[in-house]
């Protein structure tokens, strides 16, 4: 189409954002337009002009959303072409990486936009590892593991398995708590939102 016509009410880009671990839908994720056809380029640049100031705040736009609770988005009344969406969590901190897609935007012969799916997983920052005993290859059950100074914690599953999910990058000490055993810690050093970093544990019994 040369001309963008607008037919109103017509949802053109619709989906999802998930936790890529958990699965779960993320609430509040800011959902941004950051590639688009030239039509809908210019149709941004005039209502900036139209709304000053306030644009560059607006947390609604046309080419600007967040995620409802059930983490759907969509948007509307968009010219046909191909478009790049963005999505990123930054009340969250650094504990999420940002994700991008696209999406293809095109109509039927009746003129009716023909609405285009896209889910969107943000990759929260995490720490996973394995807990075993010293002189045993079998992982160790329930031992708690948590970041020192901060909430987050995990307890490894029937293999010695773990993930601490959802942390803030940086430098984290990790510390591994066990009845029976010694406690054990682990500096790591995340540099990214979304970064997986490894850490294992061979927990020594504790004597007497």
């Amino acid at each position: 189409m040369s001309e963008w016509k607008i037919t109103r009410h017509q949802v053109a880009i619709a989906g999802r954002v998930t936790d890529s671990i958990q699965g779960k839908s993320l609430a509040s994720v800011e959902v941004a337009i950051t590639g688009m056809p030239g039509p809908f380029r210019k149709r941004l640049e005039t209502l900036a002009i139209q709304y000053g100031e306030r644009w560059a705040t607006m947390s609604e736009r046309p080419d600007k959303t967040s995620t409802r609770p059930d983490g759907l988005f969509y948007f509307l009344d968009l010219p046909d072409g191909k478009y790049t969406i963005s999505a990123s969590l930054p009340n969250a901190g650094r504990r999420y990486g940002a994700a991008q897609g696209s999406a293809t935007v095109s109509r039927d012969t009746e003129g009716r936009v023909k609405m285009a799916s896209i889910n969107l997983a943000l990759q929260p920052t995490t720490v996973n590892g394995k807990i075993t005993a010293t002189g045993h290859k079998a992982g160790v059950m329930m031992a708690e593991v948590r970041v020192k100074g901060s909430g987050e914690r995990a307890f490894s599953d029937a293999h010695g398995q773990f993930v601490l999910s959802g942390i803030e990058p940086g430098k984290r000490t990790v510390l591994v708590l066990k009845q029976g055993f010694r406690a054990a810690s682990q500096l790591v050093n995340i540099a990214e939102p979304g970064e997986s970093h490894t850490a294992n544990f061979a927990l020594v019994v504790e004597a007497g």
